[in-house]
């Protein structure tokens, strides 16, 4: 049987609580997330399997969230600032994704494209990531998993794009990731073999449809941007949030079918309600993360027990 890895966005409490409901799964199924035959990452999602690709194992993940480090690399990391600051830098009065913006409007591209072709280009430091991913690939090279896909949104066609692949343009695994990782308006976008790249969510929070045709029979999706049980809520942030949750649940939904109907067994892992608490309405709130790690921890079980059973 293969097994594919597909790892959503979801910035960077999307990062914590997938590596904790993954650790769970890996005992759960008594399996290493390395042995994936394919390695699916989006943005956050692109980091872990960027890591896995390069050999971490899930038990240096889960050390990297409680510690910042991970034991015999040259890591330095500290989750309170290596991960930028919780809102974005002022961006760049230029617009890569004008293309994406007009195109959004003949073509169904997804229900992001026309608001994020219309963002400015962000200016966050990508310094840090690079490190990350650095300090387990030799700069300029890719990980040595044999099919590790690191999707990116090419900003002028608005194609969805596995960096990785031999259809893709050829980079390194430090530049996939950021590419992956080019949030509209907070990250600055990627230029690779002539064309810039955005951050994969902008078409898919997972990606997943991209295994529809492939001769792969199980799937796992981890989906930190997705959830089922949307609660209400009166703050006004929040309720953004469960808007853009609602759409992305919505995608996800969709590509599960495709997949399903194309005879794959699809494993689907999500946040339930106490992990939307802890997660809050920004995914990219570094303070959040210690607590939506541990929130992830005590509700893994029953999060992955779900997502057996419906499989």
């Amino acid at each position: 049987m293969k097994r594919a890895l597909v790892l959503g966005c979801g910035g960077v409490a999307g990062a914590a609580w997938s590596t904790a409901t993954l650790k769970q799964l890996s005992v759960e199924l008594n399996w290493d997330p390395r042995n994936a035959d394919v390695l699916i990452g989006t943005s956050a999602g692109a980091v872990l399997a960027a890591l896995l690709g390069a050999g971490v194992s899930i038990d240096q993940l889960v050390e990297f969230q409680q510690q910042g480090g991970i034991s015999g690399s040259r890591l330095n990391w500290n989750h309170n600032t290596s991960w930028g600051k919780p809102y974005p830098p002022r961006p760049q009065l230029t617009f890569p994704g004008l293309a994406l913006f007009k195109r959004s409007f003949v073509h169904n591209i997804s229900p992001f494209a026309a608001p994020c072709g219309l963002s400015p280009a962000g200016q966050m430091d990508m310094g840090s990531l690079v490190h990350l991913i650095d300090s387990f690939v030799a700069m300029g090279e890719w990980v040595q998993h044999p099919d590790c896909r690191i999707m990116a949104v090419d900003a002028d066609s608005g194609e969805h794009v596995a960096l990785g692949t031999p259809q893709a343009p050829t980079t390194s695994i430090q530049t996939a990731v950021c590419a992956s990782y080019a949030i509209p308006s907070w990250c600055p976008p990627v230029t690779i073999g002539g064309r810039t790249f955005l951050d994969g969510g902008v078409v898919s929070p997972t990606a997943a449809s991209q295994l529809v045709g492939s001769d792969v029979d199980e799937i796992i999706i981890l989906a930190p941007m997705s959830s089922r049980v949307l609660d209400k809520t009166k703050h006004p942030f929040n309720k953004v949030e469960r808007s853009v949750r609602k759409t992305m649940t919505q995608i996800v939904d969709k590509e599960i079918k495709q997949l399903q109907t194309a005879g794959k067994k699809v494993i689907r892992l999500e946040p339930g309600p106490q992990d939307l608490q802890a997660i809050g309405y920004n995914m990219m709130d570094h303070k959040r993360r210690e607590g939506v790690f541990n929130t992830a921890i005590r509700t893994a079980g029953e999060t992955v027990e779900k997502g057996l059973l419906e499989a």
